[in-house]
């Protein structure tokens, strides 16, 4: 047998880099979710049926929402996104659900359980709704499912990018801020007071290789030794937030990004950078 070449230190330590062709950002309560569910459009085609929509978890509607947020803004109406790739991270997908499933199923058995809790609430889930929605027929994956699947999405995403096999691929990032907990009927909230409602969160990113004549953000991942710094304070060197999908949302905004570099510090090591020229 042939034993597995590691990559060299210079391969392991070079930058990846990719134009970000369109981005759209959601933050939705659960209420203003159940609306959506109800209107949601395609910017052009046809809208997936409502069979299938009434069973999407909440994070795969805000997901659905963030792209075509992104193709219409961006004006990717007429892009053909058939040979992309969809790469998914839903942030602890479907618990909530699954917790009411298995409170029915301890009232009413196995009748008072959906069997679309299964294909709809599982970490492919997202990425699986979304190649359907825009007709792709290239590789989709939930790449992970926990805190820190962000920065393993992105790696992914400029991976496999980088094989020049692929025209783009789908970077769709979702969670919730405070994750809504089911409470047992007739059970009062903490202290006799209503809390704040859990805000859902979504960013959808279309990532294309780099073009020598883009002008738009470009979103680059550098190791650990190419690290740049956001500026200095007394001093010190001021070193990049942690990267995480809420520092994100916060940095694309409503939609626009100024001009300029945005980095943030990646949990697995290095640093992501979108700049605008």
């Amino acid at each position: 047998m042939t034993p597995t070449q590691s990559p060299s230190p210079r391969l392991a330590a070079t930058a990846l880099c990719c134009d970000l062709a369109a981005h759209g950002t959601v933050r939705a309560t659960a209420a203003a979710l159940t609306a959506m569910r109800q209107t949601l459009r395609p910017p052009s085609g046809d809208p997936l049926p409502g069979s299938v929509l009434k069973h999407l978890d909440e994070q795969t509607i805000a997901a659905l929402s963030a792209a075509y947020q992104a193709i219409e803004r961006h004006d990717l109406t007429q892009t053909s996104f058939t040979d992309w790739a969809v790469l998914a991270a839903p942030r602890f997908l479907g618990r909530t659900a699954l917790a009411h499933t298995l409170q029915r199923y301890a009232l009413e058995g196995a009748w008072g359980t959906s069997p679309h809790v299964i294909p709809h609430r599982t970490l492919h889930a997202v990425s699986g709704t979304l190649s359907l929605a825009l007709q792709i027929h290239g590789p989709n994956f939930g790449i992970d499912g926990g805190p820190g699947a962000v920065c393993q999405t992105l790696l992914a995403a400029l991976a496999m990018l980088s094989t020049g096999q692929l025209p783009g691929v789908w970077v769709v990032l979702t969670g919730w801020d405070r994750e809504p907990v089911p409470e047992r009927p007739g059970t009062p909230s903490p202290n006799g007071h209503a809390q704040p409602a859990p805000v859902c969160g979504a960013v959808a990113l279309a990532l294309v290789a780099c073009r020598p004549d883009w002008t738009g953000p470009r979103l680059r991942l550098l190791p650990a030794t190419e690290v740049s710094h956001n500026g200095r304070t007394n001093g010190h060197v001021a070193h990049p937030a942690p990267f995480s999908l809420e520092a994100l949302l916060a940095g694309l905004g409503d939609g626009g990004i100024d001009r300029g570099r945005r980095s943030w510090r990646m949990s697995c090591g290095g640093s992501v950078e979108i700049t605008v020229n």
